[in-house]
């Protein structure tokens, strides 16, 4: 007799093969459309205030990693001279050819935030961290399945996404080296917390979480 029970697992990973596929999608038509439409003018724009951010010189981002850094930093939180996100642009002038999935992770990419993570335990490609700013264990693996085992350090900066049913990183995941003294990391998690009280936290860590970056542990091993 044939069993009419739902194979649950089977129907959790089709699910899941099918949210990244979509999210892969949708960060390759975007990366297309923002070589289309980069404006120079924003891009020298840019440099000068992710350098004053991450503590860099501008010079310095023609180099890998920071090239890496800043670029991702531009794709997703830089604010143009109109005032608004790069990617919001692309959502709003090709939200009528994105499926209902894409344009539901889009929401999501738009409150993504690059925020610091301290590492509990790893794998070959996932990651059990907590956020250094909460106190919520995350899973984290790579869109792109990447191996995650490189890391020497015990905090990482990382911009994920809640896809499917598990939290994807989609942007580098950046080794941060953390002073012993407590008193920067106290006083951004009163910051946090302050504004977060005020529906603010999402808004003011896409504006300073490259600032997490002046910690980056730039060796070429990581």
């Amino acid at each position: 007799m044939t069993s009419n029970v739902p194979d649950l697992k089977k129907y959790r990973q089709e699910k899941q093969q099918q949210a990244d596929q979509d999210f892969i999608e949708l960060l390759e038509c975007y990366n297309s459309w923002l070589k289309r439409n980069t404006n120079l003018r924003e891009k020298v724009r840019a440099k000068h205030l992710f350098a004053e951010l991450a503590d860099q010189t501008v010079e310095s981002l023609e180099e890998q990693p920071w090239k890496q850094y800043f670029e991702d930093w531009f794709a997703f939180d830089y604010i143009t001279i109109i005032g608004t996100r790069l990617f919001d642009m692309f959502v709003k002038e090709n939200a009528k050819n994105l499926s209902l999935s894409k344009i539901q992770l889009s929401g999501l990419v738009l409150t993504a935030v690059l925020e610091p993570f301290q590492i509990i335990d790893r794998d070959n490609n996932t990651i059990l961290a907590t956020p250094l700013l909460g106190d919520d264990e995350k899973r984290l693996t790579s869109v792109y399945e990447l191996e995650l085992t490189s890391f020497e350090t015990s905090h990482i900066l990382a911009r994920t996404v809640h896809c499917g049913f598990e939290d994807r990183a989609f942007s580098t995941m950046v080794p941060l080296v953390l002073p012993e003294q407590h008193d920067i990391i106290d006083k951004w998690k009163s910051l946090s917390k302050e504004k977060e009280a005020e529906n603010q936290r999402i808004r003011f860590m896409k504006e300073h979480g490259a600032s997490w970056l002046t910690f980056a542990a730039t060796r070429s091993s990581f």
